[in-house]
């Protein structure tokens, strides 16, 4: 499928309108935020989709360029903090200095996270790299009224053979984007190989979660694998990820654990794939499976515990709570003396002060003293922003369980 050159109706450049913003808003902005919401707008005139805006305060002055998406809860997303202008030539740098900036990183991988959105002063696109093929995710409105061209760019500053989009998440759901996903140009098949602790994996950037494979645990499978030891547990496998690293790392027997088929027989080939017999994958509820493997007196010298995002919403947030403490109770019992329980929380809502908080009960209700030995978060290729909690996501802590 070949690229696309030009969208009749997509403009890249006009001169842009303005919206004026509270003092709270322009504070924001002037603070390092990229963001301004939807109750600190003042002014703004009826936008196409997809437009860009300039950014001013009560006083006319100039905080920025920005994409705007009227109606939306988050219509404000900084672009520049003057007055730039968005368009193919833009993207094109920022796209080859992030990249630079990962390959610096990422020596000889094959396998990252080329855009971060904001952090990557490019507000609502991600692009993540699988061997020769990019991932797209657009959840702006101005960035998915220009999908085509940023994946002509993509695929010519990353050299990709094939650009798809995976357009189907909730994080498009703020700018009220309907959920899609396919081949946006390139061509070959949709299943990719590529390298995640030393292990070869395999995914299908169309149809497996998120973009194919969890990126952002890369970093924290390979440090797992440096506490690999006797009988390990991976409660949430999903491919294999801290599975497998256990394995190469020297764990001497490992037992996985998903809910989902396809995620199972995904991690079975790769665990068959690098030759590591010693892991072994089963269907089932981690929840369920947590409290037989406790009855049936099985202990571990390593449980990891990486659920999915079990609240992507503030309204979901008691009752995840809840959830990570009782998995957390759970690992902590089925530690042998002196193991270590690496437990994860990629829900935003959850910020790490409260994680901490949630595992503090649970070692306390176990009645164990835990020594805390890393506390982690994504890998440097999903680098947050100072002073803006929501992105900080991810929080991958290291705990050894005393007795």
């Amino acid at each position: 499928m070949a690229c696309a050159q030009d969208v009749p109706g997509v403009v890249w450049g006009t001169m842009p309108a303005t919206v004026i913003v509270t003092e709270q808003g322009a504070a924001r902005l002037r603070g390092g935020n990229p963001w301004v919401f939807a109750g600190d707008v003042l002014q703004a005139p009826p936008q196409a989709e997809g437009d860009v805006v300039l950014v001013r305060d009560r006083a006319k002055k100039l905080l920025g360029t920005a994409l705007y998406a009227e109606g939306a809860q988050l219509p404000i997303r900084l672009i520049g903090r003057g007055e730039v202008t968005f368009d193919a030539k833009l993207i094109r740098e920022r796209l080859e200095q992030a990249l630079a900036r990962r390959t610096r990183v990422f020596a000889g991988a094959d396998a990252f996270r080329v855009v971060h959105g904001e952090a990557d002063l490019l507000p609502g696109l991600i692009v993540d790299r699988y061997q020769d093929v990019a991932v797209i995710q657009t959840a702006a409105r101005a960035m998915d009224a220009r999908q085509p061209q940023i994946a002509t760019l993509v695929r010519e500053v990353l050299g990709a053979r094939l650009v798809v989009a995976r357009n189907d998440g909730s994080a498009r759901d703020f700018e009220g984007l309907p959920r899609d996903k396919g081949i946006l140009c390139g061509d070959g098949p949709t299943t990719v190989a590529y390298h995640d602790a030393q292990n070869r994996f395999e995914v299908d950037v169309l149809t497996d979660g998120k973009t194919g494979g969890f990126l952002d645990q890369a970093e924290n499978h390979a440090r797992a694998a440096g506490y690999a030891t006797g009988d390990a547990l991976d409660a949430f496998t999903y491919h294999g990820g801290f599975a497998l690293a256990l394995a190469r790392g020297g764990a001497r027997s490992v037992l996985a654990l998903d809910e989902a088929a396809p995620a199972v027989e995904r991690a079975r080939a790769n665990a068959q794939r690098n030759q590591l017999a010693q892991v072994t994958v089963q269907q089932a509820n981690a929840f369920d499976a947590l409290r037989s493997l406790e009855a049936e007196g099985r202990r571990f010298d390593v449980v990891v515990i990486d659920p999915p995002a079990l609240a992507k919403r503030k309204s979901a947030l008691r009752g995840a709570e809840r959830a990570y403490k009782e998995l957390n109770l759970r690992g902590l019992r089925l530690c042998k003396p002196g193991g270590v329980l690496i437990t994860c929380s990629c829900s935003g809502k959850l910020t790490p002060q409260r994680f901490g908080e949630l595992l503090e009960d649970a070692a306390r209700d176990v009645g164990r003293p835990v020594q805390l030995l890393e506390r982690c978060g994504a890998g440097r290729d999903h680098p947050p922003l100072v002073g803006v909690p929501e992105t900080d996501y991810l929080k991958c802590w290291f705990l050894r369980v005393l007795d």
